[in-house]
């Protein structure tokens, strides 16, 4: 066996972008990236970012036209596929009340913390929404809060607005507060209030949880746009969710 472990990739299917990589003793490697429309259209040019092609892959998603271009590739190349779902999770508690709701890529963070973390713990998950869950030791995935991710603030300023030009979140924004052009006035009202949003809804959560455990709950950060905030007090860790596929799929093959 080679340095990195090649026989298991973690694939996480996402509504904007979809993200892969080698699953190798509690890490991630050589982790690649493709929009989803990109992988919808062609499934192999992701895949194919890999230095060789794993035999299993572990995978969640929240897009199903992205999971159905994976099963049709796989098709052709017969490599093992594990999908994280409410079904296939093991032993991972979840007492939200319905189950159906709950997206795959919050199940997986959720998962990854709950076997790796300090409980009651809450995760942050920062993408094309901005997810908080909640998890504890015993009722393990219980629910949370979802808000806009930081690029849908600024898409929708341009899609309900005439004049509103498209600004993506990846623009550096000025350093000084205001705004000398339409695009500036928009990156500095989304990276100056984005930040206070989570720091509001996280603040109420925190507090519930404390009264209720006696105890401040852990807080970890995920997603790809995560790198937006600073958060005090928080382990940040970008490759959470696919930490947690990995992990489904390993305890399911050393049980089953």
């Amino acid at each position: 066996m080679s340095e990195v472990d090649r026989n298991l990739a973690s694939l996480d299917l996402g509504n904007s972008t979809c993200r892969m990589g080698f699953y190798d003793r509690g890490d991630i490697r050589e982790e690649v990236s493709e929009t989803t429309e990109s992988f919808i259209d062609n499934p192999k040019k992701l895949i194919n970012k890999l230095s060789t092609l794993p035999r299993s892959i572990a995978y969640c998603s929240v897009s199903p036209s992205a999971e159905n271009a994976l099963i049709k590739w796989n098709k052709r190349c017969q490599t093992e596929l594990f999908n994280l779902n409410i079904h296939s999770c093991g032993d991972f508690p979840i007492t939200y009340p319905e189950t159906s709701e709950i997206g795959q890529d919050r199940i997986a963070n959720s998962y990854a913390v709950h076997k790796t973390c300090q409980l009651p713990a809450i995760v942050i998950d920062v993408g094309t929404a901005t997810t908080f869950d909640v998890v504890s030791e015993k009722d393990g995935y219980e629910g949370g809060v979802i808000a806009p991710g930081p690029q849908g603030f600024l898409d929708f300023l341009h899609q309900n607005t005439a004049l509103l030009p498209k600004v993506s979140i990846l623009t550096q924004p000025p350093s000084s507060p205001i705004g000398k052009k339409t695009s500036e006035a928009m990156l500095i009202g989304t990276h100056l209030g984005f930040a206070p949003m989570v720091m509001g809804i996280l603040s109420r959560l925190v507090e519930t949880i404390r009264q209720r455990e006696q105890k401040v709950p852990s807080v970890i950060l995920a997603g790809g746009a995560a790198h937006h905030l600073e958060l005090p007090s928080c382990s940040h860790r970008p490759f959470l969710t696919l930490e947690g596929v990995a992990l489904a799929f390993l305890e399911k093959n050393v049980t089953r």
